[in-house]
């Protein structure tokens, strides 16, 4: 066991999709940056995700403060990409199709109805559709879907390649990358931000003017904080991977399941929503749902090969909000608890961080996510 120290401009904790994207950012902003990641970086809930862009999805459960901020993530993931895909030199897999939610009944029907109004008082784009013209789109869908309504603002990423890709990104941009190593505690000490951190049987610390908390759903497991408790747990999520002759075009919705479309006649069935802790088993019973769901609007599936199954865990905080932003501790900064949007939030979560940690002010559209509204509810509740 050894004890070591040295220094950084920028600690960042967790190498996910949210870590890697803004150690990416504040890195072509000329910051040294070091991003420390228990497993290796990508790993977890960013490489399971389906990787779909729909701020239309659950838009009726979702504050109008967060469909902004997810418009504005939309908006600049073409210019995302392509920075990223410059850098590497890899692929992440974008494609701009668009989601087709579909019905089978009067219910579904009357949600597709209440949906579409709901899109339209958002500033959202969607066209109804009759069952004829969701078919005439997508000609394998079952004959019992009667009706459809296409977003064609939503797009989607492969979070595998994405994930793959903006590590090779940081690489070449200069970004350090400390795998397979835990940090257990992080505080303020002699004026700069100390990382207690533990690999392979030894102890060091890392000294840095800043730090990024973006460890997901281990953000309050085993780490050692002066940040007040924000809830954080983990939302087990499974995903069926289907390949064989190709399908669809379009992502499929309703209100039972998604199916993605990848290269190469790829398809991914999503996605459960269990409350395990930090249970990564799949299970025949989410596997099952998701496959007869799957198949009720999409019958072709049915000689199509599972060629895997796979358990990612949403990082969640009590009111499904990101937490982003500065805290009390002067140098610490967080950005977590993207539940089921780390991928779609992603570029501005990178971008708006990067202004925040290069300037020192916070910027507007990331105000409402702040952590101190966990500090405030915290103090009505000592009030009783």
């Amino acid at each position: 066991m050894t004890n070591a120290s040295r220094s950084t401009g920028v600690a960042i904790v967790g190498g996910g999709v949210i870590g890697l994207s803004c150690a990416f950012e504040l890195a072509r902003r000329g910051k040294s940056v070091t991003v420390i990641e228990r497993e290796q970086t990508g790993f977890g809930a960013s490489t399971v995700a389906a990787g779909m862009l729909t701020p239309s999805f659950e838009v009726e459960m979702t504050t109008p403060e967060l469909v902004e901020l997810q418009l504005d993530s939309l908006r600049r993931y073409p210019q995302f990409v392509a920075d990223v895909e410059s850098a590497s030199g890899l692929s992440c897999g974008y494609r701009d199709e668009g989601t087709l939610w579909v019905s089978r009944h009067r219910d579904d029907e009357l949600e597709l109805d209440h949906l579409c109004q709901i899109q339209e008082d958002r500033g959202l784009p969607a066209k109804r559709l009759t069952g004829r013209e969701t078919r005439g789109i997508e000609p394998y869908l079952s004959p019992r879907v009667i009706g459809g309504l296409l977003v064609e603002t939503d797009h989607q990423v492969n979070s595998r390649l994405l994930s793959t890709a903006l590590r090779a990104a940081c690489l070449v941009v200069g970004v350090e990358l400390v795998e397979r190593a835990g940090v257990t505690a992080v505080d303020r000490s002699g004026g700069r931000i100390a990382l207690s951190i533990e690999s392979q049987g030894n102890r060091h610390t890392l000294h840095a003017d800043q730090a990024l908390l973006a460890a997901g759903v281990w953000l309050e497991d085993g780490l050692i904080t002066p940040l007040p408790r924000i809830g954080m747990r983990p939302i087990k999520g499974q995903i069926v991977h289907l390949t064989g002759q190709p399908l669809i075009n379009h992502v499929l919705r309703n209100s039972d399941v998604y199916i993605v479309p990848r290269a190469e006649g790829e398809l991914l069935l999503g996605a459960t929503e269990e409350e395990q802790g930090f249970n990564m088993e799949p299970t025949a019973g989410g596997t099952l749902d998701l496959l007869r769901y799957a198949f009720e609007i999409l019958p072709g599936i049915y000689d199509l090969y599972v060629s895997e199954i796979d358990v990612g865990l949403r990082p969640a905080v009590s009111d499904h909000q990101p937490v982003i932003g500065p805290t009390d501790t002067e140098g610490i900064f967080i950005a977590g608890g993207h539940y089921r949007g780390g991928v779609l939030l992603a570029p501005s979560t990178a971008h708006w961080m990067a202004d925040l940690m290069t300037t020192g002010n916070v910027p507007t559209p990331i105000e409402p996510f702040g952590i101190d509204r966990f500090s405030a509810e915290a103090q009505q509740e000592a009030a009783g």
